[in-house]
């Protein structure tokens, strides 16, 4: 159907979608640099080897990933590394299950929110313009 409630929601999923998500991760790598020795001790903590360099990294993905999707540049491969990305540090830094009562609640919270935003990292990725997409239209165009 090309009813305008589709055309909206078409233009959400595609342009609006990746701009949210891409903002959360922009906030974080800037809020990740305003308290990077605290950010650094926390993964220290968790047993991560060589956590500072690890954080810079974190940070860099984070930036300039999520600035890819605000901008809609590159936003597969954007969404796929975030979501890689996602993967791991959910499962490190939200294990509700070996938490005890008082904190298991709001980890298993933050371990869920994380899946809703792999979740939204993954549709982003499906729906994002591929280069054959890009060079069937140009092609069609340039045609007619």
């Amino acid at each position: 159907m090309n009813t305008p409630l589709d055309k909206s929601l078409h233009f959400a999923a595609r342009r609006v979608a990746p701009a949210l998500i891409g903002l959360l991760f922009l906030i974080a790598g800037y809020n990740k640099i305003a308290g990077f020795d605290y950010v650094a001790g926390w993964m220290t903590a968790t047993g991560l080897p060589a956590a500072s360099a690890l954080l810079v990294l974190t940070i860099a993905l984070e930036i300039v990933a999520g600035l890819m999707l605000v901008v809609g540049l590159k936003t597969r491969w954007a969404a796929l590394a975030l979501a890689l990305f996602t993967i791991p540090t959910t499962l490190i830094f939200h294990p509700f299950w070996s938490v005890d009562a008082a904190q298991f609640a709001d980890q298993q919270t933050a371990f869920l929110k994380n899946l809703a935003i792999l979740g939204g990292l993954l549709m982003v990725a499906a729906h994002a313009p591929s280069a054959s997409k890009s060079t069937r239209r140009q092609a069609a165009t340039n045609a007619a």
